[in-house]
This record gives C-alpha cells, sequence and structure tokens, in this order.
C-alpha cells in the first residue's frame, strides 16, 4: 500500500510536489487538520518531526508499505549520513515500511536506499534519471500560468528585440559576481537585461579580489536594469521567467545554484526557464548540466557555444566567459536570424517541458 501525507511544507503559490506523481498503482492520500498552515508557514518552522510522527502513527504503515511525504518534515542533521540512519532506525520501528522523501530544494542528495528514497534536485550523473523525481523539471506544467504560456510567447517570437542577453542573479556569490563584471568589461551590459540582487551573500567581502571589490561596491549600482535598492531586498529573486524581460531578449544567462568540477548536478528553477520563455539557453552549472539537460532531449545552442565539460570550478568559469564573447561579438541582426532559423528547435524545449511526466511504480525502488 502507498501512503502519502499530502504537505508540500512553505509551497507558497507553486505546485504541489503530490501533484507532480503519476501513481501506476493504488495509493491513499491522508487529509490532516493542520496542512494549511504547514504549508504555508503560518507558524513555527521546520522540522515538524512530532507532527510527522502523529501522522505516521495515525497511518499506521504495515511491512511493505511505503509512506512518502516532504523532507522538511524531519530536516534536521547537517550530517546526511545521521539522517539516513534516523530513517532507517523510523523504518524498522514502523515493521519495516519504506520511507520515500521529497525535497523541493538541494537540502540532500537524491538516493535510493534499502528503507528509504529522496527525489531531489541533487543527482549523482551516475544515478538513473529515470528513478529521480526532480521537482523543477516537472514543476511548471502543473502551474496556472502555463496554460497561457505558448500563445502569449508566439505573439512575441518574430520580434526584432532589444537586448541580446537577460541574466538575472538572485543571490551574491563570489562566481556571479566574476560574471557579472566580465559582462561590463566587455561592454556586454550595453546589450542586455541585468538585474543582481544583493540581499543574501554566501561570501564575505574579505574572500574578493580588491578589483572585485571595487566593482561590486561602485559599478553595480550604476548598470543594473533593475534599481539598486529594490535588489537589496531580493526584487529580482525570480520563480518564473521574467516574460518582459525574455520577451524582448534572445539568450537567457543562467548562473546555477552550484559552480563546481564535480559529477554532482544542482538544479534550481533557473535552468529551466529558458525553456519555458522559449529563449535561447546559455547556463553556468556544474561540470555536467548541460550533458545532462542534452541527454534528456533539451537543445542547448551548442553550434555556437562550447559545451563541452570542463573539470574545475576555474576552467567552468572561463569556459562561461568564452561563451558570452561569442555573443558579444554576435550583431542584433545576427542573433535574431540564428534565433529565426532554430525557432523549431526553441519551441521544441517548451514542448518538452510540458510533456514531462514523473510515474512512480514502487518496483523501481525495491
Amino acid at each position: 500500500m502507498i501512503h502519502v501525507i499530502p504537505h508540500h511544507i512553505g509551497k507558497g503559490s507553486y505546485a504541489s510536489w503530490y501533484d507532480l506523481i503519476h501513481f501506476e498503482e493504488e495509493v491513499t492520500f491522508y487529509p490532516f487538520d493542520d496542512k494549511d498552515i504547514i504549508e504555508n508557514k503560518l507558524q513555527g518552522e521546520p522540522p515538524y518531526v512530532d507532527s510527522f510522527i502523529q501522522k505516521l502513527n495515525k497511518i499506521n504503515p504495515k511491512k511493505g508499505d511505503i509512506v512518502i511525504f516532504d523532507v522538511r518534515y524531519l530536516y534536521s542533521y547537517d550530517n546526511q549520513d545521521d539522517f539516513y540512519k534516523y530513517i532507517n532506525q523510523l523504518s524498522s520501528k514502523y515493521n519495516n515500511s519504506k520511507f520515500v522523501m521529497f525535497d523541493d530544494d538541494n537540502f540532500f542528495s537524491h538516493k535510493i536506499d534499502t528503507n528509504f528514497v529522496i527525489f531531489s534536485n541533487r543527482f549523482d550523473t551516475d544515478s538513473n534519471f529515470d528513478l529521480n523525481c526532480n521537482y523543477f523539471r516537472y514543476r511548471f506544467k502543473h502551474q496556472e500560468i502555463s496554460k497561457y504560456i505558448g500563445p502569449i510567447l508566439k505573439t512575441f517570437q518574430t520580434n526584432i528585440r532589444q537586448k541580446k542577453m537577460n541574466m538575472i542573479i538572485g543571490v551574491d556569490k563570489k562566481e556571479r559576481l566574476q560574471i557579472f563584471k566580465y559582462v561590463h568589461n566587455i561592454g556586454l551590459q550595453n546589450d542586455s537585461w541585468l538585474g543582481y540582487s544583493a540581499f543574501t551573500s554566501t561570501y564575505s567581502d574579505s574572500e574578493l579580489a580588491d578589483s572585485l571589490l571595487e566593482f561590486k561596491n561602485t559599478k553595480i549600482p550604476t548598470i543594473l536594469d533593475t534599481p539598486y535598492e529594490r535588489s537589496l531586498v531580493g526584487n529580482v529573486n525570480v520563480e518564473v521567467p521574467p516574460l518582459p524581460i525574455t520577451m524582448t531578449s534572445y539568450v537567457s544567462c543562467i548562473l546555477e545554484t552550484m559552480v563546481m568540477g564535480t559529477n554532482e548536478l544542482h538544479l534550481s528553477e533557473k535552468s529551466w526557464n529558458p525553456f519555458i520563455s522559449k529563449t535561447i539557453p546559455l547556463i553556468l552549472g556544474n561540470t555536467y548540466i548541460n550533458q545532462y539537460l542534452k541527454s534528456i532531449g533539451f537543445w542547448l545552442a551548442d553550434d555556437i557555444f562550447d559545451l563541452t565539460p570542463k573539470s574545475t570550478t576555474e576552467s567552468i568559469i572561463i569556459q562561461y566567459m568564452k561563451n558570452l564573447d561569442v555573443l558579444n561579438e554576435l550583431s542584433l541582426k545576427q542573433l535574431h536570424d540564428y534565433y529565426q532559423i532554430n525557432l523549431d528547435k526553441i519551441e521544441h524545449n517548451l514542448d518538452l517541458i510540458m510533456k514531462q511526466k514523473f510515474t512512480f511504480n514502487k518496483n523501481n525502488y525495491k
């Protein structure tokens, strides 16, 4: 028997993870009185361990049963091994039932173990991609805007656009600042929609080279298309493509959550935005991020951009800068012509997003 605790902790206005799953077997969704409180985080903060245990006691899973729930009910461990140990203890306590956890962020890596499964936006390239439900890969078609995006974008797809690219940055990180500075150095900012959100930072200014710190303090406020005072409180950190910007530019330059030379990928909503907005994607991320996206069918303009895997953070950033050089050297007319020539591939990317479907078959996780 499959039991689902249908709570998406702190989901806001976005699609619930439990709506993304197509079940082939019999499944029971359990209603609980605290659903709205937990989904909207009206009180308290995760983890909600006590609440979760109460729900388990009510469900009373039997041996061989599967319980599916939001991982943030139990997210209380900095060390993943300690978390795995705790989950195994719970499984033993509840008749060796199996737990399937849904992480809509990047807290835990995707993992399939004897007593549990974690679906995540972090996963190793050695994983079987079909067995991991990446939340952002499957989310868009379940959102209200997805019903209207095609007709809206079609109206603008033949337009001559104002800018070559857009680059919207949601959290201040060193590699993002470095790329932003490069855009300024080569003069590409004049042909770009730029937004840099400085409301939170992952580094100390003492870690920056003098030239990078000077750029951050003196140049960013003057080159932003989003007013700097609004960026300070996070007003450029978008969850869905900013359509007025994407419909008036050709390339969406995405700087992912993590940039590392590793086999582990970190995917957020950002990487899917070029496909949703029918723009040309140029994505900065971990070593094999572009190869992963190509492997599941997306077109990435690799006839003009170098997307070969690079093994270090530095080499990934240098490669991205060279791709920005390519973009900078193209005229607006050349870019417009390239967009029109490849319009069928750009439309294919959106079609593929709309066809994404995750089917849960418990036999895949035994």
